[in-house]
């Protein structure tokens, strides 16, 4: 693994993780895993700067997807006005009430990931190889997944990988969140504007910094019960 490190900004050096103790980042990194928690109220008095802002959406930007088609578009909401529009469309959760920050994770449905595609096209032509390889590579699972009817099962699962790099990394930021899965989705569409017939809502995820009087003790499940080796 190869971290890059910038001292001179003109100048980019690459270390080789394997030749460090990353002891104290493994252990780090699950001390935040562990001091994460759903959030469902947040302090409406505390907002969420552009730096912290823009790091959280760098966060979901980066995150990988399924042939690198980044099937997803992000909107980043601090309208107060939007904010309690998707109160209304989220079931009233005072999460989407109170969060100063919003992220909508939405997808691309159905005939946008055809192979012929301009999205296919625009997409696929960025990768080593150009399109061709790229098609030729992609069309057969493309096959599989419209014969089952899953793609759009396919590409909503994409929109949990950036909302988990977003949570995990809004908390190396001292920022709380949570996942919010309970949503109309045509509702939210018709908040955001949007043809209904090409988008559908993933997953939002609300940020900020909570005002639970009580904060939660972690549950998960021991690990010997959950955890095969094979």
């Amino acid at each position: 693994m190869l971290l890059k490190l910038q001292g001179n900004p003109m100048k980019k050096v690459l270390v080789n993780m394997s030749s460090l103790n990353t002891e104290p980042f493994m252990n780090h990194f699950i001390s935040l895993m562990n001091n994460r928690f759903a959030c469902k109220k947040f302090d409406t008095n505390k907002k969420l700067d552009k730096k912290e802002i823009d790091f959280i959406l760098e966060c979901a930007r980066l995150s990988p997807s399924s042939f690198g088609l980044e099937h997803w578009h992000f909107f980043a909401v601090t309208s107060p006005h939007v904010i309690s529009q998707l109160y209304e469309v989220c079931f009233q959760q005072e999460a989407v009430l109170t969060a100063p920050f919003i992220v909508i994770s939405v997808f691309r449905k159905n005939d946008t990931y055809a192979p012929n595609s301009p999205f296919i096209t625009e997409r696929g032509s960025r990768f080593p190889g150009g399109l061709d390889i790229f098609v030729d590579d992609y069309k057969g699972y493309y096959a599989y997944l419209s014969e089952k009817g899953a793609l759009n099962n396919w590409a909503k699962s994409q929109c949990y990988i950036p909302c988990a790099n977003m949570m995990t990394g809004a908390i190396a930021a001292g920022i709380d969140s949570c996942a919010i899965e309970g949503f109309d989705n045509n509702g939210v569409i018709s908040v955001l504007g949007l043809d209904s017939s090409i988008w559908e809502t993933g997953i939002i995820t609300v940020f900020g910094f909570s005002a639970e009087e009580n904060i939660r003790t972690k549950i998960r499940m021991p690990r010997e019960e959950i955890i095969s080796y094979v």
